[in-house]
């Protein structure tokens, strides 16, 4: 094979790859967000979820895009795995547009559509336009790749060896392998599916050959959705694991019906004479078929990604009530102790955070700080479902002392809410510190461990058996040292400015730290003066 084919056939593959990505991402843009609101919103039933599984990979052409912001959504519990299973079965069904498209054989008007999308991008003012030209302009290159990557692969038909080699790939193992292998390296199907068209143009594979290869296809794509599950919660991964499931499933079904029904010749008698579109149409079959066989076994595949992923994630452990049940009545006392309960598993968390926000100031971990943000998470979310349980539990029969515990519960709740605020603040100070490569002097750090020490006794308090009455006194009597030493090591500090013994960047987040102090020594005495 003469270097010059070899040179147009990475040329044209560029182009083809380079316009697909093009197109895509052109008219990715012309919807916009609205998109995202579809698949978050119209997902009501599975029949809905397949629905706009295709219709929005049929849009965006491609089905990778549609399944990573399905993980997405999972991963942040904004849908749920039954749902998703729905969209990715239609995203399947979409992605076969592409196949179709390419299969149109429209390359000798290729340029001009180029150029009409470039005069759609360069002088059009409205945004969404340029958008439409962007995708018409990959539209372009996609079929001028295709006509490169064709006229390239035309001598092949003369080289027996890479014929043999073809063939090969009639049995279905190897087939399959190639075709995996291929897209999980391109990471698109839509992609692997033209290339083979090319080839297929040239009557270099025939279509039992490369029948397998498609089949692999629809299992190399699962890798994007893979690779965006990874680090992402419990739920994620299960639905990355539904749609390889999925695709592996509807291979092995297809591959056993291969050796009973000719598919290919059925294929050929419905197609029209050309390659491409025998390829284009045996990938829509299987996808389409695949879906119908499947549809039924929804449910049994989400359950199965349940035993193969077991447990549940730390967040969302966190993330849920664990002492209240709001599907269950009870009394106005049980009540309460329900609420007093999960208000002391919401202390832990905050006290964790704090005692974490505080670590960084000497000893800065980005591992840490992820984790104090992701707490605060769980405190907003814990401080939100019991104050809203709390409310409506106010329509309970009971006395005024249990209706008074019940509102001084909910300011609990609130409080430790703030003090989560304030913990999260101190960690942001570790950070800016950090990235500005400031430094604390040793009295500086001598100061706020004397502010820490007695303000972490204060949380073993709240946490402890102590009397109430004990306890209220120690809390006050602990606060208001927290807030007369902070006033003397704030003199302290801006004596030490004064004598620029500490830089002024360093004194501003100096006293942020301190005020957060303050604040957490208030509110934690607050609430210790509320509770039973």
């Amino acid at each position: 094979m003469q270097i010059n084919y070899f040179i147009e056939l990475l040329g044209g593959l560029a182009l083809f790859l380079y316009g697909m990505e093009m197109m895509s991402s052109g008219l990715e843009l012309v919807a916009g967000d609205k998109l995202r609101t579809v698949i978050e919103k119209m997902t009501s039933s599975f029949f809905k979820a397949i629905l706009v599984g295709t219709f929005v990979t049929a849009i965006i052409q491609s089905s990778s895009a549609t399944t990573v912001m399905v993980v997405g959504f999972v991963n942040a519990g904004l849908m749920t795995i039954y749902q998703a299973v729905g969209i990715i079965m239609g995203a399947n069904i979409g992605t076969t547009i592409t196949g179709q498209l390419v299969a149109l054989n429209i390359s000798t008007v290729a340029p001009i559509i180029a150029f009409v999308g470039f005069l759609l991008n360069t002088f059009s003012k409205n945004k969404k336009k340029r958008y439409v030209g962007q995708a018409v302009i990959g539209l372009g290159f996609l079929f001028m790749g295709m006509e490169f990557m064709s006229e390239s692969m035309e001598p092949l038909r003369d080289y027996p060896g890479f014929v043999t080699m073809m063939t090969k790939f009639e049995n279905p193992i190897l087939g399959v392998l190639a075709g995996t292998a291929i897209t999980a390296i391109i990471q698109s199907s839509s992609a692997s599916l033209g290339i083979l068209q090319a080839i297929a143009n040239q009557g270099v594979i025939p279509l039992h050959s490369a029948m397998y290869i498609i089949f692999g296809f629809n299992i190399g794509t699962c890798i994007t959705s893979v690779l965006s599950s990874v680090g992402s919660s419990k739920n994620a991964k299960r639905t990355a694991l539904v749609h390889v499931l999925f695709n592996i499933i509807g291979t092995i079904i297809f591959v056993i019906i291969s050796f009973i029904i000719p598919i290919d010749k059925v294929i050929t008698n419905i197609s029209r004479d050309l390659p491409a579109a025998q390829i284009a149409n045996l990938h829509t079959l299987f996808n389409m078929t695949t879906t119908l066989l499947l549809f039924p076994f929804s449910r049994k595949l989400a359950e199965l990604s349940f035993k193969i992923i077991p447990g549940i994630d730390r967040e969302q452990e966190e993330m849920s009530l664990q002492f209240i049940n709001k599907n269950v009545i009870k009394d106005a006392p049980a009540t309460f102790t329900d609420v007093k309960a999960e208000i002391r598993r919401l202390l832990e968390v905050v006290t964790k955070n704090y005692e974490d926000s505080v670590s960084l100031l000497k000893n800065f971990d980005e591992e840490k700080y992820d984790e104090i943000f992701r707490r605060e998470k769980a405190i907003n979310y814990l401080n939100k479902e019991i104050s809203s349980f709390i409310i409506d539990s106010l329509g309970l029969a009971m006395n005024e002392k249990t209706s008074a515990n019940f509102a001084a519960y909910l300011r609990i709740s609130r409080d430790m809410e703030r003090i989560g605020d304030h913990s999260k603040n101190i960690a942001e100070v570790a950070k800016l510190k950090d990235d500005q490569k400031l430094e604390f002097t040793d009295k500086t750090f001598e100061e706020l461990s004397e502010l820490n020490a007695i303000i972490e006794k204060m949380f073993e308090s709240a946490m402890g058996e102590l009397d109430k009455r004990d306890r209220v006194i120690f809390m006050r009597e602990s606060n208001e040292t927290v807030q007369k030493e902070a006033s003397t090591f704030r003199n302290n500090h801006m004596l030490r400015m004064r004598q620029k013994i500490c830089n002024p960047e360093s004194g501003l987040l100096y006293e942020k730290t301190l005020a957060a102090l303050e604040r957490i020594s208030s509110y934690i005495s607050n609430a210790s003066k509320l509770a039973n």
